[in-house]
């Protein structure tokens, strides 16, 4: 069976090691964008992830039964690479002297650059493809060696492919297109919400939600968290990131996951001792509202280790979201 590396940001999921830029959670019902709301883009989208739960169904990969499948995925908003490039990544033998093309995918940079079926890339940016060996599964250390040359580019920089065709090598540059995708939420299955009993402090009753979903934009500083009281009580099950709660006032202890990277110059010793000591966060929970939970990362105070001061819990966003 041919195996193909697909070099696009349309074929599948981004690493989830891409940095969001922005966020929104968003539901499959109804997207707004800018105010408006496009039934047609929200019909698309269904219809979208209606075939791709098929084609998982009919392969097997939600098991033998899929129709009890549970999963929750949450991607935060994006911008992804549009190389659009279907090499073989078959074997190190294949690609040898670089890496035969397939195809190329409609209105992407591979084909604005003008990138043709049976071209053979031998070179990106001036990096070479040749002669790189197989990874650990057989695959062309070429295909790796040329998504992370393009991977590492900025935002509408320019690339440059050596490409070698019908014996003639070409060089065809142009400028990278991405594109942005926006965030994504979906939960597959039963309902992942876990309801915490907390006293009702609104006389009209209702509840909302505690949403713990890292989508939260990290260029505003803004990193993951984990909640371990809820009114004193311990909410669960473990790995839960929603929270069904009454609507009205509720006090939360909540603990950072801010990467280890981003507190330059922290002892190791201290990041054992002191890491993720929990904080309290009040928050206000309307009817109908989703409240975004986050850490806000001090980057001016982050030798403040000991005493904290390098991070406060806080609520990013509020979401108008029906609670049953």
């Amino acid at each position: 069976m041919l195996r193909i590396l697909c070099l696009t940001a349309l074929c599948g999921f981004a690493p989830a090691a891409l940095a969001a830029d922005e966020a929104a959670p968003t539901t499959l019902g109804t997207i707004t964008s800018h105010g408006t709301t496009s039934a047609v883009v929200a019909q698309r989208v269904r219809e979208e992830m209606q075939q791709t739960l098929m084609r998982l169904a009919t392969t097997g990969a939600l098991g033998t039964h899929p129709e009890q499948a549970a999963l929750d995925i949450a991607v935060p908003a994006q911008r992804l690479v549009n190389l659009g490039l279907l090499v073989d990544a078959t074997s190190a033998a294949n690609a040898r002297d670089g890496l035969r093309v397939l195809g190329t995918t409609p209105d992407s940079t591979a084909e604005r650059l003008g990138v043709r079926p049976g071209d053979v890339i031998v070179a990106v940016n001036g990096r070479s493809l040749r002669e790189l060996g197989a990874d650990a599964d057989g695959r062309a250390l070429a295909a790796a060696s040329l998504k992370s040359s393009i991977d590492a580019l900025p935002a509408d920089a320019s690339v440059q492919l050596g490409v070698r065709r019908a014996g003639t090598e070409l060089a065809l540059n142009g400028p990278l297109q991405s594109v942005r995708v926006p965030a994504l939420h979906v939960v597959l299955g039963a309902a992942t919400t876990t309801t915490v009993d907390a006293p009702a402090a609104n006389p009209a009753g209702g509840c909302g939600r505690i949403s713990l979903q890292d989508l939260a934009p990290r260029q505003q500083q803004l990193y993951g968290v984990s909640i371990e009281l809820v009114d004193g009580t311990t909410p669960g099950p473990t790995g839960a990131r929603n929270y069904r709660v009454a609507a009205g006032t509720h006090e939360l202890l909540v603990r950072e996951q801010i990467p280890t990277r981003r507190l330059v110059g922290v002892p190791e010793l201290a990041a054992l001792n002191f890491r993720g000591k929990p904080k309290p966060l009040t928050v206000t929970v309307k009817p109908d509202t989703t409240l975004m939970i986050a850490a806000h990362f001090n980057e001016r105070r982050a030798n403040e280790f000991n005493s904290g001061g390098y991070w406060d819990p806080v609520v990013w966003k509020e979401v108008r979201e029906t609670c049953p």
